[in-house]
């Protein structure tokens, strides 16, 4: 006991150093960053009109924490009654509005006294004495670091000031030279840099289509918890179809000829009410350049009225709406149709299928966390690799908006999203010079107005195939059980190597009565002879397994769910009743998608290998259709020896070719493709990254795929399509299963070490 009690302890001790020196590194930016202001008087500055003086954010970084911290038990301390009001609420634009902000005000000048009837002074002790409040009851050992609640209130404080000491930085590039003193940071001279005669090539690269990843799971566990935003919850799997992304950024070159081309001027490139704007604002260039006898310079945070022929290798900051512009001007230029990303392809991008963010964070080779208050030169390059420096958060197409199950927002912060979830503010991913590096994360989602332009924003563009992305043809589900895939599918749970139909059959002939039993025990059936149980099997195949989980019901069976799969009914007519199977079964062809929202069940069966980009979204909809005390039972396919998975994808008999080529037949049969058979040759591989089984069919000769619509495709040899791929699991099902309010309440795996496999019976809670 007194080991456990000397264990706690340490862990309370070590919690309070860490929000302790977490607390203290955030504050001693913060003042390094107001200690830059040239005097008391710039304080009372607005660079930005539609921001509120700077010293409104002297006094709201400390207020917001205080009022946060309210939220905490026995905290309810006032410590000066107007501070504690007037610093509470930041304004923003057309949401929030401030009292005090010369934006709503009809008299400028009254504002301005009103501000300046507060001294500088008396807001830096109101600072003081908020974070003297806060470091007691950071470390007088009263919170508890185990509650989520508290966790949030801590991370919610720190990550606000984080985000606003990168506004600071949006208000200071705004504000004259002579505001800021220059000796605080060892700044590149941009002086000395050798002009720029020309720009290389930015390099279009391929994206296959794939799962992209959004967002991270809930959790209420202590054990699992991840701070999160409210924007950031829950996961969402979006599929994206086959892209074409820029290695790099926009630069100031590249930027600068669609100026001269008249492209502020031009209303083609722009939505006419924004073109309204831009010419009634009379915006003719990004928010940060400027025009100096006839010539081009660009402002930094320390820095100013730099040649722009010194920069043009820099990444642009501009407004999504001049993003747009140019994405539009140069779809003309090159008859291609060019965009600004999805928030899913940027994602799929950049975190998903590369590891160019993840491997500069590593070595610290960014341009993040305030290492320079300036953004740095693109190196471009030939090879094909996707480049990310920091410098600037990126642009993305998609609005602002709650990901899918999202529940709301966190309880001491409700406005901090839902307040924008309006159709009007736009995704930002990544990061700039001045985002502190905790926030740069997959998950994490900043969002401004399209026309705001005081933001450190960039963008890179993206292509698209119209044909593919528009005018899919859907092959509706009864052609596929109907058609030579089912007769190749039953050849290969048929094959000597292909072991995961033979382990899931000989789980159920193993289990079938302990499922039984399961289910029973647990529904806790009152009178069993009386109560009617619905068993519904997603997926298709020769019907053997359903009738091995079928058969020690059906003595007193009373009702089998109208759902099943069409290639059933034939084999249950054999073994059971053939009365029993046409009163009871009506076989249903569906997309899983339909299906899915039919189902009203109490029990199902799923005997299918879910990959992993798509499982979350799979779960997901699952759970959404059934109630409380359902089941659900699926079986995994666990990872083991490589050499017996790839046997199972490249079969002796080329069974699994066939089915590959298939898929191909089915192409040109269906949507009036014109692939050559003979031309593709099978290969199966194990995916360590992923771990995840692929098959492939790999061209051979050189071949132009076409379809009656004015679809073309140049395949050259060796290039690759892929036709099935099948995640291959480990210890990570129970947590899959947990993030899905899903309770394993049995788990069977096979006594052949060789062919591990897992069937989960599942209860929803």
């Amino acid at each position: 006991m007194g080991q456990l009690s000397e264990d706690s302890n340490e862990k309370i001790e070590s919690d309070i150093k860490f929000w302790y020196k977490k607390f203290n590194r955030i504050w001693k930016r913060t003042n390094w960053i107001f200690s830059m202001l040239g005097s008391t008087e710039d304080s009372y500055k607005q660079p930005i009109k539609f921001r509120l003086p700077i010293i409104f954010y002297l006094g709201h970084l400390p207020c917001f924490t205080w009022a946060q911290f309210h939220h905490l038990n026995d905290v309810n301390d006032i410590i000066d009654q107007t501070f504690d009001k007037l610093f509470l609420h930041d304004v923003e634009t057309g949401i929030v509005k401030h009292s005090q902000s010369n934006q709503f005000s009809t008299d400028i000048k009254v504002k301005e006294e009103y501000w300046r009837s507060f001294t500088i002074q008396s807001v830096i002790d109101y600072k003081n004495n908020v974070r003297i409040k806060l470091i007691n009851i950071l470390t007088n050992g009263q919170l508890n670091f185990n509650d989520i609640d508290t966790l949030n209130v801590l991370n919610i404080s720190a990550e606000y000031e984080m985000l606003h000491q990168e506004i600071l930085m949006h208000l200071f590039v705004q504000l004259p030279i002579e505001s800021l003193r220059l000796n605080y940071i060892n700044e590149y001279d941009f002086v000395q840099h050798n002009t720029i005669s020309s720009l290389p090539n930015n390099t279009w690269i391929m994206f296959p289509g794939g799962q992209a990843l959004l967002g991270k799971p809930y959790s209420n566990e202590i054990s699992t918890f991840t701070f999160g935003w409210d924007n950031e919850f829950p996961c969402e799997s979006i599929y994206v179809s086959i892209f074409e992304m820029q290695s790099h950024p926009i630069r100031n070159g590249d930027f600068l000829q669609f100026i001269l081309d008249n492209g502020y001027t031009t209303s083609d490139w722009w939505d006419e009410n924004r073109f309204i704007w831009i010419t009634k604002s009379d915006i003719r260039h990004p928010s940060t350049w400027i025009i100096h006898e006839n010539s081009y310079q660009i402002n930094f945070v320390l820095q100013r009225n730099i040649l722009i022929e010194c920069v043009l290798d820099h990444l642009v900051l501009v407004s999504h709406v001049e993003a747009k512009a140019y994405c539009r001007w140069l779809s003309k230029k090159t008859g291609e149709q060019i965009e600004l990303p999805t928030e899913s392809e940027w994602i799929h991008a950049l975190w998903n299928s590369s590891d160019c963010i993840r491997s500069v964070l590593i070595t610290n080779n960014c341009n993040i966390d305030f290492h320079h208050l300036h953004t740095l030169p693109i190196y471009s390059n030939d090879n094909e690799e996707l480049q990310w420096q920091g410098s600037a958060f990126e642009w993305i197409s998609s609005v602002f908006r709650p990901l899918s199950g999202y529940r709301g927002a966190l309880p001491t912060y409700p406005g901090y999203s839902a307040d924008f979830f309006d159709n009007h503010h736009f995704v930002l991913s990544g990061g700039s010079f001045a985002t502190d590096a905790t926030l740069i994360q997959r998950t994490f989602r900043n969002w401004y107005q399209d026309t705001y332009q005081y933001v450190f924003v960039t963008f890179r563009c993206v292509k698209r195939i119209n044909h593919i992305d528009n005018k899919l043809t859907q092959i509706d589900h009864d052609a596929i059980v109907a058609t030579l895939s089912s007769a190749i599918y039953t050849q290969i749970t048929q094959l000597d190597e292909y072991y995961p139909y033979a382990q899931e059959l000989k789980l159920l002939y193993q289990r079938v009565n302990d499922i039984k039993s399961t289910i029973i025990y647990h529904s806790n059936f009152e009178n069993y002879s009386s109560s009617t149980i619905h068993f519904i099997e997603l997926g298709c195949g020769d019907g053997k397994k359903v009738e091995v989980l079928l058969t020690p019901w059906i003595n007193s069976i009373d009702d089998i769910s109208q759902h099943a799969i069409d290639s059933l009914i034939q084999l249950l007519k054999k073994t059971f009743n053939e009365n029993i199977i046409e009163q009871h079964i009506k076989p249903v062809c569906s997309t899983c998608e339909n299906m899915y929202t039919k189902i009203n069940t109490d029990i199902m069966g799923i005997q299918v290998v879910i990959e992993d980009a798509p499982v979350m979204q799979l779960l997901r909809l699952i759970r959404q259709n059934l109630r409380i005390g359902d089941w659900f039972i699926c079986t995994f396919d666990l990872c083991k020896n490589t050499t017996t998975m790839i046997r199972a994808y490249n079969d002796s008999k080329g069974v699994t070719a066939a089915f590959s080529i298939n898929l191909l037949a089915r192409l040109n049969s269906e949507l009036n493709f014109n692939f050559n058979l003979n031309n593709y040759q099978h290969y199966g591989l194990f995916n360590p990254l992923y771990r995840q089984m692929e098959s492939w069919l790999i061209c051979l000769n050189h071949e132009t795929i076409t379809d009656q619509q004015g679809f073309t495709m140049n395949l050259q040899p060796y290039d690759a399509i892929q036709t099935e791929l099948s995640t291959k699991y480990t210890q990570d099902i129970e947590l899959l299963m947990k993030n899905n309010s899903m309770r394993i309440i049995e788990c069977f795996i096979t006594d052949n070490h060789q062919f591990p496999y897992c069937l989960c019976m599942v209860q929803m809670i």
